[in-house]
């Protein structure tokens, strides 16, 4: 979370930019981090809720039932039909021993990811795959947000993204996909000679 007065960015990969990403790290055989962001993408949850899944909660299912780590609110996630295809080929190739376990252990298979862990790789994912941005674990759900926001580009979009952010309003929202300083430059980029 920010500090007051803080200035935040609102880091994000463009939907396509992301879509190619995930098709580069599945040919590179990562197919880890290849489900990590399309879990993230796909369902715009924090960090934290996604490194708590096992292969039981998304494996065959149409719905992801979740209590959220930070909110502890019920959630209730349609799992897309694309998603559910980049699920069934890491669950194959990854082979895990069970599918009650959890889906982003440690190289040694005991404990989950940490977040520092995650952005640690995502910087070294950056690197490799040249994305021009500070990549980190949070940009998943800030590029979910955007992607939905450019479906629609209203006010509703904003609204329903405000509830599913668990924000307390669609001003929060506004400033936490970047839009409001978009919108404020475009007073800039707009005015000219004539």
């Amino acid at each position: 979370m920010a500090n007051k007065n803080s200035r935040t960015t609102a880091t994000y990969l463009e939907w396509d930019k992301m879509m190619t990403l995930i098709k580069k790290l599945e040919k590179d055989e990562e197919y880890k981090f290849m489900l990590l962001i399309s879990i993230g993408s796909f369902f715009g949850i924090r960090i934290s809720d996604i490194l708590r899944l096992k292969w039981d909660d998304i494996l065959d299912n149409e719905i992801l039932e979740l209590n959220e780590v930070k909110t502890g609110k019920y959630r209730k996630i349609s799992i897309a039909v694309d998603l559910q295809e980049i699920i069934s080929k890491a669950f194959n190739e990854l082979s895990p021993k069970s599918s009650n376990q959890l889906i982003f252990l440690n190289k040694y298979g005991k404990k989950a990811f940490t977040v520092q862990y995650v952005n640690w790789r995502f910087k070294q994912i950056a690197k490799k795959y040249h994305l021009e941005i500070d990549f980190k674990s949070h940009c998943l759900r800030k590029t979910f947000g955007r992607k939905v926001y450019s479906m629609h580009n209203n006010e509703y979009s904003l609204l329903l993204l405000s509830e599913l952010f668990s924000h307390k309003s669609v001003a929060v929202t506004r400033r936490y996909l970047g839009l409001r300083d978009e919108e404020l430059q475009s007073v800039y980029d707009k005015l000219s000679m004539f």
